[in-house]
């Protein structure tokens, strides 16, 4: 199967999972939820801003703009942070888990993903409505990036004895101390932000501030010589994260020359281990996450199942030096989709949630990157 036949095939897919998610809100306007079988009933800020940014081209302008406005309208005004999701009721919601018993305090990536799709909205409208948009609401989600904890470097901190859910696709793990993947989409955030504002002349040393303590400290901190990869956490769970190191690599983070080499090196040696069907497990083979939230069962869900939601970064952190790896794993995933369905996450005969939006529109994402680098 060729590039544009990969594509071809998820995008067909991606464009079913999008149609299938869509749920109309007591409001009236209509929202994105995670899958396209209805078991969920809530916009997810997160998945959300995976969905506008890997498949944005199949998402019209404004459905964008109602689900970032909808989350943006539910900021918690005692601290600013924003929700993890807001139901079709208009209920906000800012803990991972179930409202009646979260998974610690609100998760650390709500915030920075919302202020990543609101980037990405910024570059879909036109000059005078990005202007309206900027002016109505980047005050509020100023606040909620800064009110985000950071540590003495400027890293993304979790207090190891009141935890808040970390990264969102972790967020029954324990990560605790500093963090790297949430300091990464942090740095992330603020820089998409700043681009944008910076684009309408408007300057905000704040927030570029944090992106450039945590550009200059983040190697120094969870850059693990030994195995050549991002270690997850300076305390609890520091351990090797696949996904991170993955991501890292994919948005173009700035990590020295060897870093790099040492991770794609990593993840070439270790391929087998770290993918099944094309679709990618959090930690290194055979090891799981040393402290979690909730109970989860290893080898399923995020303590070592293996998720479609990352292939693309892994696609994008080889590719330059293995293509033909990178060819095989969006081939495998195509492959599992068409043969078995699109799962949230599998591990042999274990399979999670059919028809996963993200799972989809992820992949579909890092096929056309690859496709256009080739």
């Amino acid at each position: 199967m060729t590039s544009k036949e990969i594509c071809r095939e998820l995008k067909k897919w991606t464009e079913e999972e999008l149609e299938g998610c869509k749920r109309k809100t007591d409001s009236g306007i209509t929202i994105l939820t995670p899958d396209g079988m209805g078991n969920y009933d809530a916009l997810w800020t997160r998945d959300f801003a995976y969905m506008a940014e890997y498949a944005g081209d199949l998402i019209p302008d404004a459905l964008l703009q109602d689900g970032v406005e909808y989350l943006l309208s539910h900021q918690r005004q005692t601290d600013g942070w924003y929700p993890d999701r807001v139901d079709t009721h208009g209920t906000a919601i800012y803990s991972a888990g179930n409202p009646d018993l979260p998974c610690g305090e609100a998760n650390l990536d709500n915030t920075p993903f919302l202020a990543i799709v609101f980037a990405l909205l910024l570059d879909r409208v036109d000059a005078d409505r990005a202007k309206e948009l900027v002016e109505k609401y980047i005050g509020e989600l100023r606040r909620g990036l800064m009110c985000i904890p950071l540590e003495q470097h400027g890293l993304v901190w979790n207090d190891p004895h009141h935890p808040h859910s970390p990264y969102g696709f972790t967020d029954c793990i324990g990560k605790t101390g500093a963090l790297m993947m949430e300091s990464i989409l942090l740095w992330r955030a603020c820089r998409m932000l700043t681009a944008r504002l910076r684009a309408m002349g408007i300057c905000d040393r704040d927030m570029e501030q944090v992106a450039g303590r945590i550009a200059k400290e983040l190697e120094n901190v969870f850059y693990e010589k030994e195995s050549g990869m991002l270690l997850a956490a300076s305390k609890d769970c520091r351990q090797i994260d696949v996904w991170g190191s993955c991501y890292a690599l994919s948005v173009g983070f700035p990590l020295s020359v060897g870093c790099i080499r040492s991770i794609q090196n990593w993840l070439i040696l270790h391929a087998k281990g770290i993918l099944e069907h094309g679709q990618l497990r959090h930690t290194a083979p055979e090891e799981y996450w040393h402290r979690l939230l909730l109970p989860v069962p290893q080898g399923e869900y995020q303590n070592g199942a293996y998720w479609a939601t990352a292939t693309g970064w892994f696609v994008d952190a080889v590719a330059p030096v293995e293509p033909e790896l990178a060819h095989k794993t969006l081939l495998d995933v195509v492959s599992y989709f068409k043969n078995q369905g699109v799962f949230e996450c599998i591990n042999g005969s274990y399979q999670k949630l059919n028809h996963f939006v993200v799972s989809a529109a992820n992949t579909y994402g890092a096929a056309k990157r690859y496709l256009n680098a080739g």
